[in-house]
């Protein structure tokens, strides 16, 4: 039998699709299911209730101050995650010696798991005297004794800063690929006709690396949307519910309150508000001038 090239690649990519439905078409079918029913952990009954679960979210003053905690953890981690990103890429594009070592180093905090990033972060912004923060505050005289820098006023702010770190060497690694594209004979054009570093930047970079940005915000926007292991190991939702983000909120109604539909029907809608702005993201940064 002959097969032609697209038959044959086809026929290549079969068995990897059909492993893709099977890990996550079926989870995801399942789980919709699951948000429309109301189960009795004890016996493993269903009941369905259609969009009962989902009007229970609708109503529910719980998910929209986690809704508001969760919003504004993204904008945060976003903004902090494009700053850092494309501060380590302009200085990785320099040149200097050791830059090759460097460029290596710094995808560190990426190769880390996110469990591994919160034990570090708590460690770090732990009361105790081995606590980093702690230990700069105090020698600097800022404050008189060990106390958690953690609070409900820090608490999210922390959080989005050590999710930020983990996330940035990704973005400047997509960011100096871009730069790297640059001719240079632009910016000597530019330089010749009087452009200072911040016009240069506006008028040059700014251009190349445009797209660049837009992946790195849409997928930020995604990965903190859906960050739930950081939140649990780090904050644990606390101080007083200050970081108690909508994901946090799901497990604690999936997990521990054994509500698995309402659980369900929350994810659901988290994912329906992450996919919306990250369409939002693409439709903004790719627009057309008039």
């Amino acid at each position: 039998m002959r097969l032609s090239d697209t038959q044959f690649a086809l026929l290549m990519i079969a068995p990897c699709a059909v492993l893709s439905v099977g890990m996550i078409l079926y989870p995801v079918v399942y789980s919709f299911f699951i948000s429309l029913s109301s189960i009795n952990i004890a016996s493993w009954q269903f009941r369905f209730v259609g969009a009962d679960n989902y009007l229970r979210v609708l109503q529910d003053p719980r998910v929209s101050q986690s809704l508001a905690i969760s919003f504004q953890f993204i904008f945060e981690s976003t903004a902090l995650c494009l700053v850092l990103g494309l501060g380590l890429a302009l200085v990785l594009n320099s040149r200097f010696k050791g830059r090759g070592l460097l460029r290596a180093l710094v995808i560190l905090p990426w190769a880390v798991s996110e469990y591994s990033t919160a034990v570090v972060w708590r460690y770090m912004s732990s009361p105790a005297g081995g606590g980093l923060f702690n230990n700069i505050l105090y020698n600097l005289g800022l404050i008189s004794g060990y106390m958690s820098i953690i609070n409900t006023d820090t608490a999210l702010h922390i959080l989005a800063v050590a999710y930020s770190w983990r996330l940035a060497p990704l973005g400047a690694l997509f960011l100096l690929a871009a730069l790297q594209v640059i001719p240079e004979e632009q910016y000597s054009a530019a330089k010749l006709d009087g452009a200072g570093p911040v016009r240069r930047f506006r008028y040059v970079t700014l251009p190349y690396i445009r797209y660049s940005l837009m992946i790195i915000a849409a997928l930020t926007t995604l990965m903190t949307g859906t960050a739930t292991d950081i939140v649990m190991m780090l904050t644990a939702g606390g101080p007083a519910g200050a970081t108690r983000t909508l994901t946090y909120d799901i497990y604690l109604d999936t997990f521990y309150r054994l509500d698995l539909g309402y659980g369900a029907a929350v994810s659901f809608v988290l994912i329906g508000l992450v996919v919306i702005l990250g369409t939002t993201y693409f439709a903004l940064l790719t627009r057309r001038k008039a």
